[in-house]
């Protein structure tokens, strides 16, 4: 039996920045897809060291976060969390940089700043 083939347009675009925070620089790169985001925070080093995704809550309700791989309690699952609920989407988020009280702050600020300035590449 063939299966059946409708034409989908592919809509995979990408987005990087960086940003310095104390003597260190923090990459970002982002994936936009249909429906979703996928956003890397990391340094030189491009390590994928763990994945969380976050799904955007229904009629006023939270949403939800799960780690994929990587440490259950980390930075991305809370980032996709929160990111999944303000840009109503799903959120796959990958920190894989420093996340101590020094930095983590300016790498978030830097991110919110980015999808203030540029919430089409979100």
């Amino acid at each position: 039996m063939p299966v059946p083939s409708e034409d989908v347009p592919c809509s995979l675009t990408t987005h990087n920045f960086s940003t310095q925070i104390i003597d260190k620089t923090v990459l970002f790169q982002v994936l936009q897809m249909n429906g979703q985001v996928y956003i890397w925070i990391g340094d030189e080093s491009a390590s994928l060291s763990n994945l969380s995704v976050g799904i955007p809550g229904v009629q006023g309700q939270n949403g939800a976060a799960t780690c994929i791989f990587g440490s259950s309690g980390d930075q991305s699952r809370e980032l996709s969390e929160k990111l999944s609920s303000r840009l109503k989407k799903q959120v796959w988020v990958s920190f894989n940089t420093t996340d101590d009280i020094l930095t983590t702050p300016g790498i978030i600020q830097a991110l919110i700043e980015e999808i203030r300035q540029k919430p089409d590449k979100f």
